[in-house]
Order: structure tokens, then C-alpha cells, then sequence
């Protein structure tokens, strides 16, 4: 009998004859066999404009387990048979072995294929951003035929985490933005990542928007360091988050269906480790208040984390939109 607390796991044999069982089987541990592909650590990267990643380099046999170290690969973009998308990392390998992203290199994603005599392996990569960065969907095509609605649409960039398949970039109001699918009821909830992260001291903002009606009404939000900020539509609320069980803080906000908003958060991280974190938000076309519309002081606050964006469709009834995301420096921070 085995059982595991948070301090040990704990374990007792029961000596007894009235229970019959077979006995453990006993797996033996495979030889280490000859070098048949390439292993580069690290094997996924997310690198900003201007990076220099570099790599160690191992062989592996069939199993997985190391035979060696390499110096050298020869490497190239790589874009797998089988992938749906066709994409590759706007970054190159120089002389050295290491990966290099240009200063003006574009949000991308893709794979790298290393060749040392005849065995080979993959990397994958992805280039995001730093600040300051905005994005606002206008430079998007809608080459893409929606099954169900009937309009058209473009997915959402590949290298942000979570994004595809839970939303789209449409025409809204005569403008682009990103909407909540609602095709797939999996999908209700969409947390997604955009971008680095050991991010920190940064604004984020974005206009948000949901569908619905003054009693049908779905959440919309953003992620600052791993801190969820929502406008909760049916709950009227604004609301601060990170794993319900320890933090959740909400202040009234009344929220109309079908009216922009602008969404602002912030996080403010003391030298003693505790932080403060901020939200606001306000109809797009007015100005924009002084006070934050809700606070919460963590003593142990996160010191970093992607910027992010969340959506949830209750039942996947009303849609949510995201548009004009900016980030920029905390003014606080100096």
C-alpha cells in the first residue's frame, strides 16, 4: 500500500496468504545502442529581436539515451510533412552553431532540422517581441471560410500559445479584432500566451468587448505576470485572479453587452518581494479615469510572467473580442 502526503510517501507490504497476486514484473533496463539521432538542449526556444541562442548538442540512440557529445550540426528550416501549418522561425544559424533572430525579426514560429553525418534531429523556435509592442489585427488577411458562420476569417498568429482554434481575427465594427470561437464547446475557455516568459514590469492594455444581452453575457480579460484580470459580464464585476483558491479579489463594474471597453493592468513589485496588482477599465470612447477599479496586495508577488489573454463563453453562447493590445514600460518602475 502506497500513499503519498506532501512531506513522504509513505509504504507497507502486507505479509498474507489469503491474497493471491502475480509477482512484480521485473523491466529490464535496454542497452545503450549506436548513435541514430541528434539531441539539441535546449529543444524549444522563445527568443525576442536581436537574440543569440546557443545550443549543446548530444547523440542518442534509438531509445532516447545519450551516446555522446557533438561539436558541430549542420542546420536548416525545417517544416515537418505531416504539419497543417506551413510556417517557418524568422531566424538563422551562424557560424558558431547558434541560433541568431535580426533586430527587426517578425513574430514567427517554426522548426530546425540539424544534420551531423547520418544521423539527424529537430528544434522548434519561436520569435516574439519586446516591448514596447502593439497589435492591432489590421495588417491580417481573412483568406479563411468559416464552416459555420459564414464569414470570413484569419487565425490567430502561430506563435502565440493556445490562440488557434480559440480565436479568430474578423471584421468587427468596420475594424479587425480577435473573437472567441464558439464552434467547439471544449474550447469555452481560452487562456492564451503571447509572449516571453520571464516578462515583467509592464502595462497591459487592450479593448475588450462581449456579445449578449443585460443578462446573458460572457468574461473577458488579460494576463499581467500570471495575474488574471476580467470583466466578468453576467457578475458585473472586475476581477483579480491567480488560482481561486488563493487569490481572488472583486470590486463592482457594471458591463454592457456589446460596448468597448479599454482594459488596463498593471503589477507593482517591491524590493521586499510583495507587489501590488491594478485594473481599471472604462468605455472606450471616454477618457480614462485616474482610480484603479480594483487592487490586491500580494506579499509574495510574481516577479514575471507572459503577457496574456483571456476569454470564457459560458456554454459557448456569447463571444468575446480582443482589439488594439499594446505593452509598454511600468511608469512605476524605473
Amino acid at each position: 500500500l502506497y500513499v503519498h502526503t506532501t512531506e513522504k510517501l509513505y509504504c507497507w507490504k502486507f505479509g498474507t496468504e489469503k491474497i493471491a497476486a502475480p509477482e512484480w514484473p521485473k523491466p529490464a533496463m535496454p542497452e545503450v545502442g549506436k548513435s541514430a539521432g541528434l539531441l539539441a538542449i535546449p529543444n524549444d526556444v522563445t527568443m525576442a529581436p536581436g537574440e543569440t541562442q546557443p545550443f549543446r548538442l548530444f547523440s542518442t540512440d534509438v531509445n532516447g539515451f545519450v551516446t555522446g557529445t557533438v561539436e558541430k550540426a549542420s542546420w536548416k528550416s525545417f517544416i515537418p510533412p505531416t504539419a497543417k501549418v506551413k510556417s517557418e522561425m524568422d531566424a538563422t544559424f551562424d557560424e558558431q552553431g547558434n541560433l541568431v533572430t535580426k533586430d527587426d525579426a517578425k513574430v514567427s514560429a517554426g522548426a530546425f532540422m540539424g544534420v551531423v553525418g547520418d544521423i539527424k534531429g529537430t528544434l522548434r523556435g519561436r520569435a516574439l517581441p519586446t516591448m514596447p509592442y502593439a497589435e492591432d489585427f489590421e495588417g491580417y488577411e481573412l483568406p479563411e471560410d468559416h464552416p459555420v458562420d459564414a464569414v470570413k476569417f484569419a487565425y490567430p498568429p502561430l506563435p502565440w500559445i493556445g490562440a488557434r482554434f480559440k480565436w479568430e481575427i474578423r471584421e468587427i465594427d468596420g475594424t479587425k479584432a480577435m473573437a472567441k470561437t464558439l464552434d467547439k464547446i471544449l474550447f469555452q475557455r481560452a487562456i492564451t500566451y503571447f509572449g516571453h516568459e520571464d516578462q515583467s514590469d509592464y502595462v497591459l492594455q487592450a479593448d475588450v468587448m462581449t456579445d449578449g444581452n443585460r443578462r446573458v453575457k460572457s468574461d473577458v480579460g488579460l494576463i499581467n505576470q500570471r495575474y488574471v484580470v476580467v470583466l466578468k459580464g453576467n457578475a458585473n464585476e472586475i476581477e483579480i485572479s491567480s488560482n481561486y483558491e488563493r487569490i481572488r479579489v472583486a470590486a463592482p463594474f457594471t458591463i454592457k453587452a456589446n460596448v468597448w471597453y479599454r482594459l488596463k493592468t498593471q503589477v507593482d513589485v517591491k524590493a521586499d518581494g510583495s507587489g501590488v496588482i491594478r485594473g481599471k477599465a472604462w468605455e472606450r470612447d471616454q477618457k480614462e479615469p485616474e482610480a484603479w477599479n480594483v487592487e490586491f496586495k500580494h506579499n509574495r508577488a510574481n516577479t514575471s510572467g507572459s503577457p496574456g489573454l483571456f476569454g470564457f463563453s459560458p456554454q459557448s453562447q456569447k463571444r468575446v473580442y480582443i482589439d488594439n493590445i499594446s505593452i509598454t514600460p511600468n511608469p512605476n518602475k524605473k
